[in-house]
């Protein structure tokens, strides 16, 4: 890891509009918990909120627009080959942009669900198995969507189609999808951290197992996407 890449792709990612986004997202969550608290004067639907939105829908888009924030623009406009052009290993480039990536989703995604189960009344067990959800989640999808954005100049789109297609609207529909789902990963080792019921049709073993895989393949495969980039544009 080289913390100077790092900074620089921390300096980019919260310098633009997408910084703002990024932000606004876990805050609409956690006004979302809150007020749902106080329309119903009770403690929020832990898996309605917290789950169907917090871990299905904004953990993942926080993620991906961390991932495409820190390498996507560059790929986009051609000055990656700059960064490609000094001595530096392009795994250590890969794993050093995965990280600032991974860090900021995991305070704002991770944090944010922590969060909204803290304002939204759940139980503590409830506040600790968001926290570790979204924490887990967004190490694991920052790692899969870099893979995409130094894959594809559409890491973007195609960072959508896995989360709000493959996960969402195919994973209700085909039970098979859940062992391809990082979200299914993430709600298993969470519901056994946690101590509490976000049911899964999954071994712990696999899941622990195929997180890793997503992780480490995940942050090879953009360091091995680099290697091989054409300083002449291979797109």
């Amino acid at each position: 890891m080289n913390p100077t890449i790092s900074r620089l792709a921390l300096r980019a990612l919260v310098g633009q509009r997408r910084g703002l986004v990024l932000i606004a997202l876990p805050v609409v969550l956690v006004l979302l918990a809150v007020v749902v608290r106080l329309l119903t004067g009770e403690p929020i639907g832990a898996r309605g909120v917290l789950v169907e939105v917090g871990l299905a829908v904004v953990v993942p888009l926080v993620a991906l627009l961390a991932a495409n924030g820190v390498l996507g623009p560059e790929i986009d406009d051609g000055s990656v080959v700059y960064l490609l052009s000094t001595p530096l290993s392009r795994y250590v480039v890969a794993t050093s942009k995965w990280v600032t990536a991974a860090g900021v989703a995991v305070v704002l995604g991770g944090g944010g669900l922590a969060l909204a189960a803290w304002v939204g009344g759940v139980s503590g067990r409830w506040i600790l198995a968001s926290a570790v959800a979204g924490a887990i989640g967004a190490v694991l999808y920052t790692a899969l969507f870099t893979a995409m954005s130094a894959a594809t100049r559409h890491g973007m789109i195609a960072g959508l189609v896995y989360a709000l297609i493959l996960e969402r609207a195919l994973g209700s529909l085909l039970s098979g999808v859940r062992y391809v789902s990082v979200q299914s990963f993430t709600r298993r080792i969470a519901e056994v951290v946690g101590g509490v019921d976000m049911p899964v049709d999954m071994g712990l073993t696999y899941a622990a197992v195929a997180g890793a895989v997503v992780l480490v393949a995940g942050v090879a495969f953009a360091g091995w996407r680099l290697a091989n980039f054409q300083l002449r544009g291979d797109e």
